[in-house]
């Protein structure tokens, strides 16, 4: 879970820009979840009352744009919780706020929605500025303790340092100690899937460089012929070209950079170089004046539009994800308690040191079940249809031919909005 923040000084014409992008609808669904000390009723409104809040003190920002993107699906009472952990950083409860989604738009890293909260930088109450100074590593640490509490998942930060010294002097010291487990107290920081300036870019030309990027992941999880690569590329107009370190793979539309193969596959330069090199050998040495046989280099902008069944399939397959990735975070998380709180059993009585050992060693293979029952959805489209015993049979049996030693008595269990989903005589 990552999160940026960006400051307004009240422009007029930068919050009608903040404002349409709130509201974009353009392969997404935008959501208006929570409005706070405001009574208005059009959200650009509410950011004329933050700006003209500043008259009361001498602030010049009027407000703060934050965004917040996680590695999955949000539910509800996550928001809420992500949301709450922002404000208490910030001493922000008395400030006005909107929050907002913008869901059903899957992405290379990360789930199907992500959000958007827009911050006054006075308080109707107090008429006192929020103390935004080094707000970027104090938004790191509150990711850090999210993810701890939400995802399971560490995210490096380049002020991991500062990040566990903070988390250590909130009290969350259990969580620092994950980071450094995770991470290491410097950890390697990869370069981003794609950057701001890539992203205007392609918003220029109007490239759904998101949904090109996602697609092309989930093409090569699933072990794609070159032919079904090229089909796609061409589709997209889009050229494989050298990059300009070596062994880099770049992805170019005629008028922009839309991303490396490594970068977008996280992995180490070589290994995807090699890769590319077996599966999709005729591409990486095509002749430049014809790169693609599967479509002409000229193709229409409607080519880049995906259809309405395409969008629907990308979604289907987003929300079957999400469905094991609720429980998946879970299980995830559970186990962080038991390695960093294991006074905290949540039951009340004592468990001795081999029975928590024994509780870690399930749930870690349970999560490993579930994290390949997602590549077992990502690799083939036919486990859409099937039933969510066959998908859990299936990496289930995957799993333990791995690990002969581990007994298959796993309990998958998805509470909430989502429905129980149980195999016979497995318990965690």
């Amino acid at each position: 879970m990552i999160a940026r923040a960006f400051s307004y000084r009240g422009s007029l014409t930068d919050a009608r820009r903040l404002d349409a992008h709130l509201w974009k609808d353009k392969d997404q669904r935008p959501e208006l979840l929570e409005m706070r000390n405001l009574c208005v009723r059009w959200t650009i409104d509410g950011m004329q009352v933050m700006a003209a809040l500043t008259a009361a003190s001498r602030a010049e920002i009027a407000l703060w744009h934050l965004y917040i993107s996680p590695r999955r699906t949000l539910t509800a009472d996550e928001v809420a919780k992500v949301v709450d952990l922002v404000l208490t950083e910030l001493k922000a409860h008395d400030h006005p706020l909107m929050v907002f989604a913008h869901n059903d738009k899957p992405r290379a890293g990360g789930g199907a929605n992500h959000l958007h909260l827009v911050l006054g930088h006075v308080s109707p109450q107090t008429f006192r500025a929020l103390d935004m100074r080094h707000h970027a590593p104090r938004l790191h640490k509150v990711m850090a303790l999210a993810a701890y509490l939400i995802e399971g998942e560490a995210v490096p930060s380049r002020w991991q340092k500062s990040v566990i010294e903070a988390l250590r002097a909130d009290g969350n010291g259990h969580v620092a100690d994950w980071l450094i487990d995770e991470l290491g107290v410097v950890p390697v920081i990869d370069a981003p899937r794609m950057t701001d300036s890539m992203r205007r870019a392609a918003q220029a030309v109007d490239f759904p460089l998101p949904r090109f990027q996602s697609e092309l992941k989930r093409l090569w999880k699933s072990s794609a012929t070159e032919a079904e690569f090229a089909s796609f590329l061409g589709r997209n107009n889009v050229a494989v070209k050298p990059g300009n370190a070596p062994r880099v793979i770049a992805f170019h539309h005629p008028q922009l950079f839309v991303g490396a193969l490594h970068r977008i596959l996280r992995q180490e330069v070589s290994v995807a170089y090699h890769e590319a090199q077996r599966r999709i050998p005729r591409l990486l040495h095509a002749d430049e004046g014809n790169p693609l046989d599967a479509a002409s280099s000229d193709a229409s902008a409607e080519v880049l539009k995906p259809s309405d069944a395409d969008r629907r399939a990308r979604l289907d397959l987003q929300k079957r994800i999400d469905a094991i990735e609720r429980p998946l975070a879970r299980l995830k998380t559970e186990r962080l308690s038991l390695i960093y709180q294991p006074g905290r059993t949540g039951s009340g009585e004592p468990i001795s040191p081999d029975e928590i050992a024994i509780r870690i060693h399930r749930l870690a293979r349970a999560e490993s079940i579930l994290e390949k029952a997602i590549s077992l959805l990502c690799q083939d489209a036919g486990w859409m249809v099937r039933p969510e015993l066959d998908l859990m049979q299936a990496a289930a049996k995957i799993v333990t031919s791995a690990a002969e030693d581990i007994p298959p008595n796993i309990e998958i269990a998805q509470r909430g909005e989502v429905e129980d989903v149980r195999v016979s005589g497995w318990s965690p």
